[in-house]
């Protein structure tokens, strides 16, 4: 975990707590229920536990949490303990509300619970900034506009070799040179912001028009394999049950089929959207794009991880003409923005099923 990170969310985390005073919900309703339970006869305390609750589950379906990267989800999952937040923390009260509609002394119980629990997590975070704040230790943060890339390479797949993560390292130059290149017509040197050590997580700055297609190509990418995901789940069950490779065979080409289909839509898309340049180098891109882009799809499928994060934009001034670059910047922070969000890690498990080309002339060997 890097502290520097660990101190950004932390702030942020602390930041959306205190401004939707989740906490204070929590007790309010802990009181109403109280009051419920000591005087079931007296319907205004109904009202008031209905209202509160109303008010609760709006902030934590509104919680900036929900939209947070998986990897920021995973350092406040390691650090809070049992506690939870957000959308989740909302379904724990309405089930416990619901399990314990005839007994709400049960019910009363276990919000007395999540109110310590959460009150404790939020004096925790807020001595813990106090203590990085002492010891001087920054906090990492974006630049409004500014773009990073989360990519986790498992430790088991370059099996802890320095080689190896080398050439893992390239690989993701690679997908990126392909997309930078064809968007904006040359490749970039990438800034390596911060690589964290629990996986290989490496953040890396990238620019918006290359995360904007980057974004939209891993959501579709996503998209696409959760339905391999489900085949590749039966593969492996009949596998596990003593079935033959040669007879999974049909399976295994099937799934394939069904992502290789889809990122070659996508490669094409983006190529004609995007490219300027002239038609041969044109065709080469294409190609590329399409290699780059099931170098993900198979990364994907081995439990790598990609997430994007961008720092919004401050509001535009209302007097302000804005100008066609302005507004083309606030486009696609939007655009990023909307994508990213929808992004989401897939945990894989068992053996691999997508052997997309990586190459013109042979499959992925791993």
């Amino acid at each position: 975990m890097n502290v520097e990170r660990l101190h950004r969310i932390l702030i942020d985390l602390e930041e959306d707590i205190r401004l939707s005073q989740i906490a204070t919900l929590i007790t309010q309703v802990q009181t109403h229920l109280q009051n419920q339970v000591n005087q079931p006869n007296q319907p205004n305390h109904q009202t008031n536990l209905v209202s509160t609750l109303d008010k609760l589950y709006e902030a934590l379906e509104n919680s900036k949490y929900n939209n947070y990267s998986p990897s920021w989800k995973e350092v406040i999952s390691e650090i809070s303990g049992e506690n939870i937040l957000g959308i989740e923390l909302k379904e724990k009260i309405t089930q416990i509300l619901a399990s314990n509609a005839i007994t709400p002394a049960k019910a009363l119980e276990d919000i007395k619970k999540i109110s310590t629990d959460f009150q404790q997590f939020q004096t925790a975070i807020k001595n813990t900034l106090t203590g990085l704040g002492a010891l001087g230790i920054e906090q990492e943060i974006l630049e409004p506009g500014e773009c990073e890339l989360g990519y986790t390479i498992p430790r088991d797949f370059v099996e802890n070799k320095l080689s190896e993560l080398k050439n893992e390292i390239a690989e993701l130059n690679f997908i990126l040179n392909n997309i930078s290149e064809s968007v904006t017509g040359e490749k970039q040197e990438y800034e390596v912001k911060t690589i964290s050590s629990s996986e290989f997580l490496l953040y890396v700055v990238i620019g918006l028009q290359v995360a904007n297609v980057l974004s939209k190509a891993t959501e579709r990418i996503l998209n696409h394999y959760k339905q391999v995901l489900e085949i590749k789940n039966l593969r492996n069950q009949l596998k596990e049950t003593g079935v033959p490779d040669s007879k999974t065979k049909g399976i295994e080409s099937h799934a394939n089929g069904l992502m290789e289909s889809e990122v070659k839509k996508i490669a094409k898309e983006v190529i004609k959207e995007h490219y300027k340049g002239d038609n041969g180098r044109k065709n080469e891109l294409e190609n590329g794009l399409v290699i780059s882009l099931n170098k993900l799809a198979n990364r994907i499928d081995k439990g790598f991880n990609v997430e994007i994060r961008i720092e919004p934009l401050p509001e535009p001034k209302k007097e302000k003409e804005l100008s066609e670059e302005e507004q083309e910047k606030i486009d696609l922070v939007q655009s990023i923005t909307e994508s990213a969000q929808n992004i989401e890690y897939i945990e894989t498990k068992g053996e691999s099923i997508l052997e997309l080309p990586e190459s013109e002339d042979k499959k992925a060997s791993r």
